[in-house]
């Protein structure tokens, strides 16, 4: 009887496990590009992959520091093409010592004069550009930071996702496996059974391994859901509570660019040269050009005006003096610094050929991360297609047959299970293929993103 229940049992597992393999070929294996929904459970909010990513970005506060640097320096930059401030002199000039009376000599006069320095050439002017153009990099730097994060929550979003559906896995492999060790454990207590100790034995210790799997797979997903809540719940009190406050949902499907074809060499160029990193460098040379600017106007003279006005007192008969006014220009004679003003120029100079150096440098670094992403793509759907076409019907094709000659007495038990085992393994390492391919998509969006607050030129 006990036999005859065995037999029964190992027939329908054969007919779950091909309707599971051909329900999994179509929908689980489908479902890996379905990316999940994320709910609070405290708000009951379900975000998707992309409103995820929008919420990290709306709430990361390195993006508010960087918008508050962006204002003050565009309001530095108003103030610095403004004239340095006159300077006001006022004195007694020429009093006698020996009467100290202010009426005794024609000369004594109460004096007052204005000074006014004006820079050398178009020093303000380029000054207040230079601290424009400084501005000009933040939006960069927070495009580059908005790319980054997109990229980083999305990386963690995956690897969440991936030890859940590995753990979907192996809890309905452990339910195959209660079920076959039940019916071992039946048939070897039954006197006509044909199991042996070692089957009951092994049948344990494969139902004790999958169980220290899944825990396994749960600390790895509590650890990823932690990481990724520093994104999506920067503000929680209680960090420890960060994976029961996020679950994943397989209903909604991600926003991701996949690449249909290999750019040709320029239009890869002309695409990967509005990146904000490259953009960056381009802010970074224009500033520095300004430098260079800046520093030939010290070849040219510094200007300087002053107007005085002096009172003088009645004489000592009492007639009226007059009073005495005048006025005055100052240049500055760059003969003696003219070395210094050379090595300045030419450090500026300089200093613009390695930013035109560093551009090529981050340029080269984005086309070679371009290729290598697209090319591991490119291998990694030919994997895909190898275990869809012919490594899991392999497995599949193995574990029957290991199933068949165990219930036809031609075979051993060890051998059925480590054929469910490998067919368990080789679902998650399709899944784990598949996780990896939208991680490089990932990572080859933010090779090809490109600014989104300053308008492309």
């Amino acid at each position: 009887m006990a036999k005859n229940k065995f037999l029964a049992f190992c027939h329908v597992l054969q007919s779950v496990y091909c309707r599971q393999f051909l329900i999994g070929k179509t929908n689980r294996i489908a479902s890996v590009f379905l990316l999940s929904l994320l709910p609070l459970v405290a708000s009951a909010e379900v975000l998707s992959l992309q409103q995820a990513v929008e919420k990290a970005v709306s709430q990361d506060d390195w993006l508010i520091s960087s918008q508050q640097k962006e204002n003050a320096i565009r309001a530095l930059s108003q103030g610095m093409t403004a004239l340095p401030d006159p300077k006001i002199n006022v004195g007694l000039l020429n009093m006698p010592t020996d009467s100290f009376d202010f009426n005794q000599e024609a000369m004594t006069q109460f004096n007052v004069s204005v000074s006014q320095m004006f820079p050398a050439g178009d020093t303000l002017r380029l000054t207040g550009e230079k601290y424009a153009v400084q501005g000009d990099q933040m939006p960069l730097m927070r495009d580059n930071r908005r790319a980054m994060l997109a990229m980083e929550v999305s990386n963690l979003w995956l690897t969440v996702y991936s030890y859940e559906e590995s753990i979907k896995l192996v809890k309905q492999n452990r339910t195959l496996f209660e079920q076959l060790h039940e019916v071992v454990e039946s048939s070897y207590s039954s006197a006509y059974g044909r199991a042996k100790q070692q089957d009951l034995v092994r049948s344990e210790l494969e139902l004790i391994k999958l169980d220290h799997r899944l825990t396994q797979l749960r600390q790895a997903k509590e650890n990823a859901l932690k990481k990724l809540s520093q994104y999506i719940l920067p503000t929680m009190v209680d960090q420890n509570t960060a994976d029961q406050a996020i679950t994943l949902k397989t209903t909604g499907e991600p926003i991701m660019v996949t690449p249909s074809s290999i750019l040709p060499p320029n239009s890869l160029a002309a695409r990967l040269s509005q990146h904000p990193l490259v953009r960056i460098v381009d802010v970074q040379s224009n500033t520095a050009q300004i430098d260079k600017s800046i520093a030939e106007q010290k070849y040219k003279p510094e200007w300087g005006v002053t107007l005085g006005y002096g009172y003088r007192g009645d004489d000592l008969s009492g007639k009226d003096r007059a009073d005495l006014a005048s006025i005055a220009v100052s240049v500055s004679v760059p003969i003696f610094s003219s070395s210094r003003q050379d090595a300045q120029v030419k450090a500026a100079t300089l200093q613009v050929e390695s930013f035109l150096s560093e551009k090529q440098l981050v340029l080269n670094e984005l086309m070679a991360k371009y290729r290598v992403l697209t090319s591991d793509i490119n291998l990694l759907d030919q994997r895909i297609r190898l275990y869809q076409t012919k490594l899991l019907p392999s497995y599949r094709e193995s574990a029957q047959a290991m199933l068949n000659a165990y219930t036809s007495n031609d075979g051993v038990f060890s051998d059925v299970v480590q054929a469910r085992i490998d067919t368990l393994n080789a679902h998650i390492e399709l899944l784990n293929i598949r996780i990896e391919r939208f991680k490089r998509l990932a990572e080859l969006n933010y090779v090809m993103a490109q600014s989104e607050e300053v308008k492309l030129k």
